[in-house]
């Protein structure tokens, strides 16, 4: 499964669409920089430019899904505080609510998140089905399991705020975790991407210090099917590197 997924609480802004578009051409001036120097190299150059955009939108995407565990987590620990001051346990979800405005505005993830809730109790939804599919929405599967949970200790008159509290403290517990296994990882990852860039700074730096040396390899077909040749092997080792990078918890 792709970690982009589009979701009504998991969005990109404009401006955050608009880097992504700014680091796909500048992608494909360095590749052409590098591979070809010669302007219809842009028709197909646009492909592995994609693969890297698409790469740089994951992360942006497994960032944003983060944050919104966390925001989860955070509204759990209000909700619990709002049981303990008696308020009933629909209405406790919603007594954090200009919290959470303070915290992370009221565009943010979970507050949008909060407002279906509401509607859903103007409506006489079910809670637990409610979070169910906003956790589907943003595929979090913390969320998923907390609807499940939720609705069985609702029906049988379960301990809401232990499990409340319970679930705030896994997805910390979690969110831990992936930081130690972050800083583990940091080293190597810099390595990666220091050894993803090599090439096309060796490349870079022989066509300005030395003008012309690759000249026979930019204004020959044998030269430009050794370089695509070489840029297919390149765009593989990159995809297998990112590959190998990715750690799921």
């Amino acid at each position: 499964m792709p970690v982009f997924r589009k979701s009504t609480y998991l969005f990109f802004s404009a401006r955050e669409w608009w880097v992504l578009l700014l680091k796909g051409v500048l992608c494909m001036m360095v590749l052409n920089f590098c591979f070809y120097r010669r302007m219809i190299a842009f028709l197909f150059l646009w492909i592995p430019a994609l693969f890297f955009v698409m790469a740089e939108r994951d992360r942006l995407a497994v960032k944003k899904r983060e944050d919104v565990r966390q925001q989860f987590k955070e509204m759990l620990s209000l909700t619990a505080a709002g049981q303990r001051a008696g308020y009933a346990v629909e209405n406790a979800f919603l007594s954090g609510y200009e919290d959470l405005v303070h915290l992370y505005g009221s565009q943010s993830s979970i507050c949008r998140m909060l407002r279906r809730i509401k509607a859903g109790m103007e409506n006489h939804m079910a809670i637990g089905p409610l979070w169910k599919n906003m956790g589907e929405d943003c595929d979090i599967v913390e969320i998923r399991e907390f609807a499940q949970v939720f609705s069985i200790a609702k029906e049988s008159g379960g301990n809401m705020v232990a499990i409340l509290e319970s679930t705030a403290s896994l997805i910390a517990d979690k969110s831990e975790t992936k930081k130690e296994i972050a800083l583990i990882m940091s080293a190597k990852q810099l390595e990666q991407r220091i050894m993803n860039l090599m090439p096309l700074c060796l490349i870079g730096y022989m066509n300005l210090t030395s003008p012309g040396y690759f000249d026979s390899l930019y204004r020959t077909t044998s030269g430009m099917l050794i370089m695509t040749g070489c840029l297919i092997f390149y765009i593989a080792v990159y995809l297998w590197g990112e590959r190998l990078g990715k750690i799921a918890i």
